[in-house]
């Protein structure tokens, strides 16, 4: 389909016209004064009238399970990694390595978060680190922490819960596929620790391969 990228950053206009509509930050596809702000290929195909099938591919559990062995290779990971490693950045990204590693913990426990409050804030998926998770040692301990809750809570949680519509600042989307894009998101951004290790040359443990994301919708890109 014929588009028009639009590129806010340096244009008030195109700003304006997000804040007018609500949107508060890109990115967002804009149809005749209709949106869709955020990564959501089900709402995105309603919204241009394509047919979609975005039911995910892995059963909550099996997402569970996936969330946890890739929080636990980034909780491993970050443990090992020196102050000098945690402050590298991606040559076309302002976020250091070490607060990507808390996002990559702070956006799942925020799945938690969403489920008991009942609305996902985007401010949880912004925040930085706080100076006590500055050091590889604190932010394994804190990844053990966020496991923890993760697993306590998908060990009470009923099979129906998933089938519920959950609130988020993008919109509503079903709390399966949000189990879903928690997982892929986390994921990603352990490809891009292990990518910024090892252009460091630095990575001090083998990446994981490809199998751990099987039945993830993952980026083609890495960055």
């Amino acid at each position: 389909m014929d588009f028009e990228p639009v590129n806010v950053h340096g244009n008030p206009a195109a700003q304006a016209e997000l804040t007018a509509l609500g949107i508060p930050r890109v990115p967002a596809t804009i149809v005749d004064g209709r949106f869709v702000h955020g990564w959501n290929p089900g709402a995105l195909a309603r919204l241009v009238g394509v047919p979609f099938d975005d039911t995910p591919a892995l059963s909550p559990r099996e997402l569970a399970e996936v969330q946890d062995n890739i929080l636990y290779y980034a909780q491993h990971l970050v443990k090992r990694l020196t102050p000098a490693q945690l402050a590298l950045k991606h040559p076309e990204r302002d976020r250091t390595l070490g607060q990507l590693a808390y996002h990559v913990f702070r956006l799942s426990a925020a799945f938690v978060d969403t489920m008991e409050q009942g609305h996902l804030e985007q401010l949880w998926l912004v925040e930085d680190a706080p100076e006590s998770l500055r050091t590889g040692e604190a932010l394994a301990v804190y990844g053990q922490q966020v496991r923890d809750r993760l697993a306590a809570w998908f060990a009470q949680a009923p099979d129906e819960v998933f089938a519920r519509i959950a609130s988020t600042y993008y919109g509503e989307q079903g709390t399966h596929l949000l189990l879903e894009r928690t997982t892929w998101h986390a994921g990603q951004h352990l490809r891009q620790i292990y990518d910024l290790l090892e252009r460091d040359g630095s990575l001090p443990v083998s990446p994981v391969g490809p199998e751990l994301f099987e039945g993830l919708p993952m980026p083609a890109e890495l960055w």
